[in-house]
């Protein structure tokens, strides 16, 4: 094997990787709060678009990208906070929530869609964050930066930790029981309501955390939000809504797949290639891969 073909075959698999980490770790936000509130976030493209922001803004004010990690995390906890006490805990108990919990989610995109472009659209058309390491790591020929290497590490440690306290972790047992069936556990002495607020807080933070990490690893625009959007909520329907493991799998499949099809392709098809992948997969599991 040459060493352009070892380039290449290196090349994608740390691309594939680190977006596939990336597009697994908001798409497991999206669907906890999906699986468990019952809340289609049609924002959740914006909210990862405005933690990238966030923490640009930070950086350019003298922020390290560590500092302006952490302090975005704690903006996002509280920004979250809020919506859940303003917009979602009022439709908890409407009939077919999910319809208006779509509906004000998509005005709460639209919103947000033109602050971005007011605010940050006229200061630049691309953004990125300074690396949280400098350096470069050859991998055989193929040289990779240390702050890639510490963001696939990062999104990895993440989605693994999740997984562990989903399962093992009394809260993480009560999400479960509320998945499964919310009479059921209210019944066993789960408050649904309290496990409902935990887990808008829990999928909002890691959309969030998604969204910094990739503006570490590549440059973004603003359209990056409408991408996002979609690419989470496909992930969720392919892994199967409240499969933490499904979008583990799936966004690591759709990752592999832009990232092959940039390359041996062309950048425009790698935009929509996963989509493809997508309708490829429900042929054979409409329901979804893991389906609750």
């Amino acid at each position: 094997m040459t060493d352009a073909t070892l380039l290449v075959l290196a090349s994608t698999l740390s691309t594939g990787l680190i977006l596939g980490a990336i597009f697994a770790l908001v798409a497991a936000g999206v669907t906890i709060v999906y699986g468990c509130v019952w809340l289609p976030n049609a924002s959740n493209g914006q909210f990862f678009l405005l933690a990238a922001l966030a923490a640009w803004s930070l950086a350019g004010a003298g922020w390290s990208s560590a500092a302006a990690i952490i302090g975005v995390l704690f903006m996002g906890i509280a920004l979250s906070l809020v919506i859940e006490w303003v917009l979602v805990r009022r439709l908890y108990d409407v009939p077919e929530r999910n319809v208006a919990y779509f509906v004000v989610t998509l005005g709460l995109t639209q919103i947000m869609s033109g602050i971005f472009a007011m605010s940050w659209g006229l200061w630049s058309d691309q953004f990125t964050l300074p690396p949280l390491v400098d350096g470069i790591t050859m991998i055989g020929p193929f040289p990779m930066t240390n702050n890639r290497i510490v963001v696939l590490a990062i999104a990895l440690g993440v989605l693994a930790v999740l997984f562990a306290a989903l399962r093992y972790h009394p809260y993480g047992r009560a999400l479960r029981a509320v998945f499964q069936n919310r009479e059921a556990a209210a019944l066993r002495g789960v408050n649904v309501r309290a496990i409902y607020r935990l887990s808008f807080l829990l999928g909002s933070s890691i959309i969030f955390l998604g969204g910094m990490l990739f503006a570490l690893a590549y440059s973004f625009d603003l359209t990056v939000a409408w991408t996002m959007s979609v690419t989470a909520f496909a992930i969720m329907i392919v892994g199967g809504p409240g499969s933490v493991l499904g979008a583990l799998v799936v966004g690591m499949v759709f990752g592999f797949t832009q990232a092959i099809v940039s390359i041996f392709a062309s950048p425009t098809a790698a935009t929509f290639s996963y989509l493809l992948a997508m309708l490829a997969m429900l042929l054979f599991r409409p329901s979804g891969l893991f389906n609750r």
